[in-house]
């Protein structure tokens, strides 16, 4: 019998069982899904290398504990300012491709937006309001500004205007203290979870579908039970780092607790709210676009944002390795082999609902007249699709086991988090984004909720020996 069940093994539960198996406690992993590092995903048969389906960029260069495990490994990370370039499209009235630089100083509506999110005027203290609410009414910004806060800030939050709420958007922004530097690992980030999970017992396909523990938050043992009926059991506690989902009820990946959870902690697990969240993915034959374009945001347009990375080919691990592949939606084997860029356009909140609404083939036209606009010329007005190999468009509202992408700043949500963190007695303890106290949904912000999660149980598990 271990002593501890991680339930979960995204980088929070892998950080948290890393932590407790470092420190000396028995600790077993189990994850419903097919691979380490839950959200932490990847595609292949696009491209010759693997596209990051989940998340991709490591936020920030300071105080970042991802960024220190990727360091003790050795492995190099490529620097990025964010955004590289805006483009404002028709919807603001105008075609402009700028560098991010010159935008900073000399457009007056992009300087605006970022004043605004950096001091935060007129945000109510007595009560919340939706971000469009803040910008439209309060600060009665112009509808250029708008737009690029809905492109800029709103989407990097994984949400839309109409749905952040301005109480958990300060804590989250007053905050941050990991800097704003883009970083991108040298190899895909499936590696960050191998190497979280080295010598850690981690059982693949093992939903859980109900935590039995003791009445009155007592010490262990605790009784996870699998979907499949059958038991494991831990003599101390659990750490649930499953995405917050799974702590709701009604969805295919609920987990039931017995006795039930106090019902302060099921109202602030129901005010945290998870977006949705599409990436869009374009396979060229070559580029056309200007030489050394890392990311634009895009105001005014169809799609929010748009990146273009490679990763090493050596990072493929196939479907027997948990990888999606584009040929599930009728991508040619031959594809990979002809692709030479990929473009990621991403879209969350009320926008990436619209677009599950869609189409996959109405979406990708789309995104390719976005393409058009943007860099066709006079010579050439419609570059995109006489390069296009490929497409793949990933939703993950379809992801059964999460149902969305990850939580934003949520209205009425304030102080909920806290309270969802919190552990329920002795026996069971909680990891994972959205039980970041700072609102931070980032990786690091994941692995900070294991470490905590570790030190509580260490707490229970491993207090320290009386002096007397």
């Amino acid at each position: 019998m271990v002593e501890c069940v991680v339930i979960g093994a995204g980088l929070a539960g892998l950080q948290a069982a890393r932590r407790l198996k470092d420190c000396g406690v028995s600790v077993v992993v189990v994850e419903a899904g097919d691979h380490l590092g839950g959200r932490v995903s990847q595609l292949e048969g696009l491209a010759p290398w693997p596209l990051q389906l989940g998340p991709e960029f490591i936020h920030g260069e300071e105080c970042n504990v991802l960024k220190d495990f990727i360091d003790a490994q050795g492995w190099e990370m490529r620097e990025y300012e964010w955004p590289d370039r805006y483009f404002f499209g028709k919807g603001v009235g105008e075609r402009r491709l700028m560098v991010a630089e010159d935008a900073d100083e000399n457009d007056p509506d992009v300087r605006e937006v970022h004043r605004l999110f950096a001091e935060l005027p007129g945000v109510p203290i007595d009560r919340d309001v939706t971000a469009l609410e803040w910008l439209r009414d309060i600060v009665q910004c112009s509808d250029k500004v708008l737009a690029l806060a809905e492109s800029i800030y709103a989407n990097d939050f994984g949400t839309s205007l109409a749905l952040m709420g301005m109480q958990e958007a300060v804590v989250e922004q007053r905050g941050w203290n990991y800097g704003e530097k883009y970083l991108v690992l040298d190899r895909s980030l499936h590696r960050v979870a191998e190497a979280l999970a080295k010598g850690i017992d981690v059982r693949l396909g093992w939903k859980v579908s109900e935590i039995i523990r003791p009445p009155d938050g007592a010490p262990g043992p605790v009784t996870i039970r699998r979907s499949t009926g059958e038991t494991m059991v831990a003599s101390r506690c659990v750490v649930v780092a499953a995405p917050i989902t799974a702590l709701k009820p009604n969805n295919p990946g609920s987990i039931a607790f017995t006795p039930p959870l106090p019902m302060v902690k099921t109202k602030a697990i129901d005010r945290v709210k998870v977006s949705n969240s599409v990436k869009v993915f374009l396979a060229f034959e070559s580029s056309f676009w200007p030489e050394g374009l890392f990311d634009v945001v895009c105001a005014g347009c169809f799609l929010p944002e748009m990146w273009i990375l490679k990763y090493p080919s050596t990072e493929n691990v196939g479907r027997g390795g948990g990888a999606r592949m584009a040929s599930d939606q009728g991508v040619d084997p031959s594809v990979p082999a002809r692709t030479k860029e990929v473009v990621t356009f991403f879209a969350a909140g009320n926008l990436a609902d619209e677009l599950s609404r869609m189409e996959r083939k109405t979406v990708v036209e789309r995104a390719l007249d976005q393409m058009d606009e943007m860099f066709g010329s006079d010579a050439n007005p419609r570059p995109s699709r006489s390069r296009l190999t490929g497409s793949y468009v990933a939703d993950w509202k379809n992801e059964e086991l999460v149902g969305g992408a990850y939580t934003y700043p949520t209205l009425h949500a304030f102080g909920s988090r806290e309270v969802v963190a919190a552990p329920d007695g002795e026996s069971v303890f909680f990891a994972g984004e959205a039980t970041h106290p700072g609102v931070n949904p980032c990786m690091q912000g994941a692995m900070e909720t294991g470490l905590r999660a570790a030190a509580q149980v260490l707490s229970a598990v491993r207090p320290p020996k009386s002096s007397l």
